[in-house]
């Protein structure tokens, strides 16, 4: 009986037919549960959580609440959920086009929403403010997350992008910049300035209604003015000439 509800449900599927939400997550359901009727059980998961949406976003101990739904099915759901995520995360990078800090914003919000760990992040621009290459970086830390100088500096050379933004997130609470992230922010600022790029903002994420931004502090503009090239080079001028 349910070989013949499968095929007759995977023939509308090939079709391409309109299919109930209901339907569509039965059918998703079919490789969890070879031999098992999967209507009830996606009948179930939409009453509890909604839609589609709301059970490919649900946590493991949520899907697990469910009545037939055991900890194999949870996360295989849970990985499909993870996929829709990135895969919706990356086509909005590959079409991304920053020019605002209201859009950069909304994509550091998209881009750190949920992390578990520390995350550093390099977006490269095109002059249009379309991003053309994103480096992320992690340790699988809670607590840090270091880069060194010389990779930001291949970065640059790599991709002579026309501006930069640097995003990462902390897991404190807290979005205010550490020491660290000054010195950071200040390194490749000079990198920037060395290669005629245009550093425009740091964004230290700690939750959606808590982003510290150096643009918008003025503090990216401190930076600036002690981080350049020119400033080396003068530094460089007055020592020499005090020998």
């Amino acid at each position: 009986m349910h070989e013949g509800h499968r095929s007759r449900m995977y023939e509308k599927l090939k079709r391409g037919d309109s299919l109930y939400e209901h339907e569509l997550l039965e059918i998703l359901l079919f490789n969890a549960y070879p031999r098992r009727n999967t209507n009830p059980i996606a009948h179930a998961l939409l009453k509890t959580f909604g839609n589609i949406k709301g059970v490919l976003s649900a946590e493991i101990d949520e899907l697990c609440t469910v009545d037939g739904v055991g900890e194999s099915v949870a996360l295989y759901l849970k990985c499909i959920g993870r996929c829709v995520l990135q895969d919706a995360v990356s086509e909005a990078a590959a079409v991304a086009v920053l020019k605002s800090y209201e859009d950069f914003q909304n994509f550091v919000k998209l881009r750190f929403r949920g992390k578990a760990e520390e995350v550093l992040e390099l977006y490269c621009l095109e002059k249009n403010g379309q991003i053309k290459k994103i480096f992320t970086y992690s340790t699988n830390e809670t607590n840090q997350v270091e880069v060194d100088a010389d990779r930001v500096s291949r970065v640059i050379s790599t991709v002579k992008p026309y501006a930069m933004l640097i995003a990462h997130n902390h897991l404190s609470g807290s979005s205010f910049p550490s020491e660290n992230d000054d010195n950071f922010t200040g390194a490749v600022q000079l990198m920037c300035s060395i290669n005629n790029v245009n550093l425009q903002d740091h964004c230290i994420y700690a939750s959606d209604n808590n982003i510290y931004s150096y643009f918008l502090s003025g503090k990216i503009d401190e930076i600036k003015k002690n981080y350049s090239y020119d400033k080396l080079l003068n530094n460089r001028y007055k020592n020499g000439g005090q020998r």
